[in-house]
């Protein structure tokens, strides 16, 4: 199933938080960015050398956590923007702002002490993940939490 899934790209457009571009490269016992389901923990990947506040990297991969561990980002929403496969993939202005008011639907979920952060489908992945989406939860400022949030599901 991991073969059908595209990249999807993280976009840090979060106002506290100073990390800014995510890129990843973890063995095979890593999770695709595709797979993860609701409620999933993790870490989030450094930041490459050339990573700016608003730029964006490709992340194919993080390993879950047991969220009882320290984790640093969690799914707390998972929706679709291409169902049925028939939509031409979007601008990049498009897309993030059909995540952005979906990902506000998880805001009650998060409280104020964690940002949401947008995670969308490449141009390549587009039609196969049906323009599958996640919101994730990321504290304020970057850092680390035990525990998990309700999240508040899945959007079509």
């Amino acid at each position: 199933m991991r073969s059908l899934w595209g990249v999807v790209v993280l976009v840090v457009v979060v106002l506290a938080i100073a990390a800014a571009a995510l890129i990843v490269a973890v063995g095979p016992s890593g999770t695709a960015v595709a797979d993860l389901e609701l409620g999933d923990c993790f870490d989030l990947p450094t930041p490459s050398s050339e990573a700016t506040d608003q730029s964006v990297e490709v992340v194919e991969q993080v390993e879950r956590l047991d969220c009882d561990e320290p984790h640093q980002a969690q799914v707390v929403l998972v929706g679709e923007l291409n169902p049925d496969g028939d939509l031409e993939y979007p601008t990049d202005v498009a897309m993030f702002d059909q995540i952005d008011r979906r990902c506000a639907e998880a805001s009650s979920v998060v409280g104020d002490r964690f940002a949401l952060l947008p995670v969308a489908p490449t141009e390549n992945s587009w039609e196969r993940v049906a323009g599958r989406f996640h919101c994730l939860a990321v504290p304020y400022g970057g850092g680390s939490w035990t525990g998990t949030l309700s999240p508040s599901g899945r959007s079509g």
